[in-house]
């Protein structure tokens, strides 16, 4: 669970809180804001918390130690919502100092944000009512949100957290719902889905995009092919998951039923 330094954020801002150990500022995460609140009722944001030191987890699991450096909204264009830029840093154990966390994403965005919920090493979304995890623009998890895959949303009367579990699971080629990823950075995807998020584009490349898969939130409903065959074959990704047998080659498309169809 992430732990903001909280006695000291409000030990700054308002001494006479530091005197009140009987209370203590609250922190949860409300889309992609930190929202902080103060034992006056006073709500803090992400954006006055610049500066602030936590500790977090990352989509690894790994818990880091993150600086808040800077705060922006994201272009409304890449989700359709309201998305919050935060620009992490982490200690640099070699040179001192403090380094940036996040590596730039496919649009070259270098920032991550808070994302209510923790992932177990199967790369299952779990609801908790104080865990965050730090997803960057370039790792699934905040690809899927900036896409319009918002966890926390829901689109047409229907939830999509299911929708930004199966949007990670086709971003990875996690085609067994276990957590291990089939591809290899800078691969093109096109995404496309039930609920008109996103809509199958032509490759920006001018490349032809194959159908390769229908997606559920525990993996692949079906595999028409796989999107690297030399990671792992069709025979390969039967044997490893025995539950797609007969669910591969032609037979599988746009018309199975599922959340999220991909080509690539």
């Amino acid at each position: 669970m992430a732990r903001l330094l909280l006695a000291l954020l409000a030990a700054a801002l308002y001494p006479v809180l530091a005197q009140k150990a009987a209370k203590t500022p609250s922190l949860e995460v409300v889309g992609t804001l930190f929202q902080v609140t103060l034992p006056d009722s006073r709500v803090l944001t992400s954006s006055d918390l610049i500066g602030a030191i936590l500790d977090a987890t990352d989509e690894t699991g790994r818990v880091i130690t993150v600086r808040i450096d800077a705060v922006t909204k994201d272009d409304p264009s890449n989700g359709n919502g309201d998305i919050w830029l935060h620009r992490f840093s982490i200690p640099d154990p070699s040179a001192g100092g403090w380094r940036e966390f996040c590596t730039p994403g496919p649009d070259g965005t270098v920032a991550g944000f808070p994302v209510a919920g923790t992932w177990t090493a199967d790369g299952r979304h779990v609801r908790t009512s104080a865990g965050f995890t730090i997803a960057c623009t370039s790792g699934a998890i905040g690809k899927c949100i900036r896409i319009g895959y918002q966890p926390w949303g829901d689109r047409k009367g229907q939830s999509l957290w299911d929708y930004h579990q199966a949007c990670a699971r086709m971003v990875r080629a996690d085609y067994g719902g276990d957590g291990v990823s089939h591809t290899r950075d800078g691969t093109t995807i096109d995404p496309f889905d039930r609920l008109g998020i996103q809509s199958p584009e032509p490759d920006p490349h001018g490349r032809n995009l194959e159908f390769e898969a229908a997606w559920g939130p525990d993996g692949a409903v079906c595999v028409r092919r796989t999107r690297i065959p030399e990671l792992l074959s069709i025979d390969e990704l039967v044997q490893h998951y025995p539950q797609l047998a007969g669910k591969t080659g032609q037979d599988c498309s746009e018309a199975i039923d599922a959340l999220i169809w991909n080509r690539s």
